[in-house]
């Protein structure tokens, strides 16, 4: 993605590269966008993810595909779930 986030792209699905849903844009800070992960999907690992809890993880401009009006899509191999990675 060429542009910052803005305003406009809270509330837009963001998907991996494959369609996946991955979850949706709560916040946008400049370069980097808060995901707020579908149910079902936390961080592995994550000590502090309870049983049907919601995580938040932030994703890069630079991991991003494509955006159109509806949706984000995830360049291929980033997953904002890798802890050893960032999205």
């Amino acid at each position: 993605m060429r542009r910052n986030f803005q305003g406009t792209d809270r509330g837009k699905r963001v998907v991996a590269d494959d369609g996946t849903a991955v979850g949706t844009i709560v916040r946008t800070d400049g370069d980097r966008a808060h995901v707020l992960l579908d149910p079902g999907r936390s961080k592995p690992g994550d000590p502090t993810a309870e049983a049907g809890s919601r995580t938040t993880v932030t994703i890069d401009r630079r991991g991003v595909a494509e955006s159109t009006n509806d949706r984000v899509q995830l360049s291929e191999g980033i997953d904002p779930t890798d802890a050893r990675k960032h999205a």
